[in-house]
């Protein structure tokens, strides 16, 4: 049985990636740059502050860390709730102690419904990106455009109104996008984003609205992947995040400065049992005095200052 020629007519198909968001590079490639704290390991720690409602809805896609059982869930409602309760102000002493700035992608309705947090974490000068409306508002290819404009454009009004920060970053909930994302948050005004786990470093993205600066927010790494999805111990994820310290460190000195993503979630790191792992994890990785702590938007315009366009 024979198919028809236009079965082959792919227009997109061409050397290196088939879209126009980016051109292709091997990391082994990039220009190499230098970070401004002067070390050669950035430690980039993100918190995600996330919204979970009690009605959250199953449908078109489940977000990374949604409900596990079908229904309204106290059970997963209450569990999730536990890290802007109490989990946060246990990370909150934690980077206080090690001299750490982390960037929080939050979303919209946390900050409304949270002010002290809000209030703790403008004392210590922690960076805000946006990371959408809350967990149960996904950006998706079925999402109206409207739709997902006025979710966008609500994430980024209501932080920069409670935060009194430009909020620059943005993160969507769950790692979700629709094809038209990127393009809304540069509209916005936003300068970088960190959907895509395709890199290590950050790379250019282009939208309709100008450039994004892509940063390479690790999912692997992330205590929410090794500790809850695969239940790990927290010693074995301890133990991943040093070996990628490792690595990463020694191929700076072939290729310039590097950055170890550390997505924390305060409902899972943020536990008792965990606490003091990730503590131990902290001391572990600053140490060494080439691992120095930057924040998402610090690194960003950093790498775009040295990375022609």
């Amino acid at each position: 049985m024979s198919v028809p020629e236009s079965y082959f007519d792919y227009p997109n198909r061409r050397e290196g990636v088939d879209h126009d968001r980016f051109a292709f590079r091997s990391l082994r490639d990039a220009p190499p740059v230098q970070w401004s704290h002067g070390g050669k390991l950035a430690l980039w720690v993100t918190l995600h502050l996330e919204h979970f409602p009690l009605n959250m809805p199953g449908k078109p896609l489940l977000p990374i860390g949604g409900f596990d059982r079908p229904g309204v869930s106290v059970w997963d409602y209450t569990e999730r709730d536990y890290g802007n309760r109490v989990g946060i102000f246990r990370l909150m002493r934690l980077l206080d102690r090690h001299g750490i700035t982390p960037t929080v992608a939050m979303n919209a309705a946390v900050a409304e419904r949270c002010p002290p947090l809000m209030e703790a974490m403008l004392e210590r000068g922690w960076e805000i990106a946006a990371s959408g409306v809350d967990m149960g508002h996904l950006h998706h290819g079925e999402i109206p455009p409207e739709e997902e404009a006025r979710l966008v454009a609500e994430s980024f009004a209501t932080l920069r109104r409670i935060s009194g920060q430009a909020v620059t970053g943005w993160h969507s909930p769950a790692h979700s996008q629709s094809p038209r994302t990127a393009d809304l948050v540069a509209a916005e005004g936003g300068q970088w984003i960190a959907d895509w786990i395709n890199d290590d470093m950050p790379y250019r993205f282009r939208t309709d609205a100008g450039s994004l600066v892509q940063m390479p927010l690790s999912y692997d790494l992330s205590d929410r992947k090794v500790m809850q999805l695969q239940a790990q111990p927290a010693a074995i994820w301890s133990g991943q995040v040093e070996a990628a310290r490792d690595l990463l460190l020694s191929e700076t000195a072939t290729y310039g400065g590097r950055i170890l993503s550390l997505s924390l979630s305060p409902w899972v790191a943020g536990r008792p049992a965990k606490i003091a792992t990730l503590d131990r994890l902290f001391s572990s990785l600053l140490s060494d005095s080439e691992v120095k702590p930057a924040t998402g938007g610090a690194l960003a315009a950093d790498w775009a200052a040295q990375v022609p366009a």
